[in-house]
């Protein structure tokens, strides 16, 4: 009896564990709410003078009811404005600028195409949509970075050829893994085409 309890006990000890195996890589769930928009038509009224107007913006646009919008007029007649998700750590960044004769609108687009090439040394792939829409006087283009480690996934330009060129790029507050924020980061897109569609000027 001795005898076999103490094979048993070899046995047990000499059968090898079953190694450990790997999980898979996965990402924390992103819960993110239904897409609901708000016009943004600023244009602001005095309290000293109510019957008079300041435009704050050249154009118009619907924008997420979940982000906040700072807007800042600089001594050069450009506009900075932010689009800002606070639950979601991004922003979009625009710039507008005046449209001072073709070489300048030349020049904007060009400069724009630098800072789109800008990121191909880390970019997987660039994909873009031209907007043409000669009765709303609005031409652009829309630009989706795909890669892993790139600074911005979405960026465009928009102008009406005469007046005013507006940019705008996609950041996210800390340095981004896109792969594990891809969700966040269609879901901003989603809301950036829509704010292209129904982005107008104002005059």
């Amino acid at each position: 009896m001795f005898l076999l309890c103490a094979v048993c006990a070899a046995l047990v000890c000499c059968t090898p564990k079953a190694l450990p195996e790997p999980k898979p890589m996965g990402y924390f769930r992103i819960d993110l709410p239904e897409h609901q928009y708000r016009l943004i038509d600023t244009i602001e009224r005095s309290p000293e003078y109510p019957n008079v107007e300041v435009l704050l913006l050249p154009f118009k646009y619907e924008q997420s009811v979940f982000a906040n919008t700072t807007i800042e007029h600089q001594r050069d007649h450009s506009i900075w404005m932010n689009i800002i998700y606070p639950d979601l750590g991004a922003s979009f960044r625009f710039t507008c600028f005046d449209v001072d004769n073709a070489d300048s609108l030349r020049n904007l687009i060009v400069t724009e195409d630098r800072m789109v090439k800008f990121h191909y040394q880390k970019a997987d792939d660039v994909q873009y949509s031209v907007v043409n829409d000669p009765e709303a006087h609005l031409w652009g283009q829309a630009y989706e970075i795909y890669g892993k480690e790139v600074a911005t996934p979405f960026q465009f330009w928009l102008t009406d050829s005469a007046h005013y060129f507006v940019r705008a790029t996609l950041y996210f507050d800390d340095t981004p893994n896109n792969d594990s924020l891809q969700p966040v980061i269609q879901y901003l897109k989603e809301d950036a085409m829509h704010l292209i569609n129904t982005f107008a000027w104002k005059y």
